[in-house]
């Protein structure tokens, strides 16, 4: 659950990073990778407490494609449109699962006779 938060945090940090760092939406080239590595770690930690795994899943892949293209940007120069819209919706999308990995906790039925 905490590293689900953290991951919250994670996705609405590189959002605002997208949008208010300037030029290109982007604060550093080192700053996208250490994000892409956290947001991998963080919801690899956070699917075994998970009740359902595929949102932390998600952000797994959502965190190897800005991997990728973190990667991408040191060998070649991706364009900046493309790092601004990448960053901004990958970040929003992080957040929005990590926060529904946080608070979908469907009611459990108790067992016959442990009505209280």
């Amino acid at each position: 659950m905490i590293a689900n938060l953290v991951n919250v945090l994670a996705g609405l940090w590189l959002s605002y990073i997208a949008i208010f760092s300037g030029p290109g939406g982007m604060a550093g080239r080192w700053s996208l990778i250490a994000v892409g590595i956290a947001v991998i770690v963080l919801a690899i930690i956070a699917r075994r407490g998970d009740f359902s795994r595929w949102q932390s899943s998600t952000n797994v892949v959502l965190g190897a494609i800005l991997l990728a293209l973190a990667v991408a940007n040191l060998a070649w120069v991706v364009p900046a449109l493309v790092l601004f819209w990448v960053e901004l919706w990958i970040g929003l999308a992080v957040a929005i699962f990590a926060l529904w990995a946080v608070l979908y906790r469907p009611e459990t039925k108790s067992p016959v006779g442990a009505e209280h």
